[in-house]
């Protein structure tokens, strides 16, 4: 078992970077149109692709 990076994480470091978001967008904001790549093809698509398809949902691993 590890203690994930709680040992390295430094808030006050980071705290910058949090106090950030409320400037960004915020859950059901619409994303900006942006290239990410498709983790089974490789190849690399854009959002308003994605978009023209249907609703699109995106989750980020964690921040630290």
């Amino acid at each position: 078992m590890t203690d994930y990076n709680y040992v390295d994480f430094d808030m006050e470091r980071e705290q910058p970077a949090f106090l950030a978001f409320p400037n960004h967008l915020h859950a059901g904001d619409k994303a900006p149109d942006f290239p990410l790549e498709d983790l089974d093809s490789g190849e690399t698509v854009r959002m308003k692709e994605l978009w023209a398809k249907g609703p699109v949902v995106i989750e980020f691993g964690s921040f630290t």
